[in-house]
């Protein structure tokens, strides 16, 4: 008897350490590729950021930390700013480079489909938004007025402005993401407005060489 409980316990272990071990193997070999040439390309002009820059954007402005610390906002966080949620009670013990990286990459597809399906954005608009909604998270942006007004194709100059206080004070750091991802946002419209432009006045040109 004594016998068939040590090779039970036995087992258990292994099951256990078996489980933990494939866990993290898979996490460590999450490989995500974020660039997909159709999203990199709004009107006809292709934009010249892509998803990568806006991944090392990411791991400078966060920093790595490899165990559990509180943002800014106060909340349980680890790797380049991953929110760590009770499905993620593994993460407690810490976690390795290539995990955070994996981790990234996986929360950025995440914000960047949900832009995507719900905004049909593209270009650097899309990768505007992402990173906003990598920072604030899908649930706030989609009761914002900032999401109705990309929604009607309003101007959001002055209301993705609006998102830089932390506990009711403006936030240096919050404010230079804003203004970067402002300028992503409007960044192509007028690369395609240059081009608009300058296609009028070939047409204009041709025709006065006709006459």
């Amino acid at each position: 008897m004594r016998y068939v409980k040590i090779v039970t316990l036995s087992i258990f272990v292994l099951f256990i350490t078996s489980f933990n071990s494939s866990s993290n193997v898979l996490v460590v070999q999450t490989t995500i590729n974020l660039d997909e040439e159709d999203e990199l390309t709004e009107n006809g002009v292709k934009t010249y950021y892509t998803w990568d820059s806006l991944i090392t954007r990411i791991k400078s402005r966060e920093g790595l930390m490899l165990e559990p610390y509180n943002c800014a906002a106060g909340y349980q966080t680890i790797g380049y700013g991953h929110l760590i949620t009770e499905r993620d009670s593994a993460l407690i013990g810490g976690i390795t480079e290539k995990q955070a990286d994996s981790l990234l990459r996986k929360d950025l597809n995440y914000s960047k489909k949900w832009v995507k399906n719900n905004l049909k954005l593209k270009g650097t608009k899309l990768i505007a938004i992402t990173n906003f909604c990598f920072a604030f998270g899908t649930a706030k942006l989609y009761r914002s007025t900032l999401y109705k007004k990309i929604q009607n194709k309003e101007k959001i100059n002055e209301e993705i402005l609006r998102w830089i206080n932390i506990n009711g004070l403006p936030n240096p750091n919050l404010q230079e993401e804003r203004e970067f991802e402002l300028w992503l946002y409007t960044a192509n419209d007028k690369k395609i407005n240059s081009i608009r432009n300058l296609s009028q006045s070939t047409v204009s040109v041709s025709k006065n060489q006709l006459n």
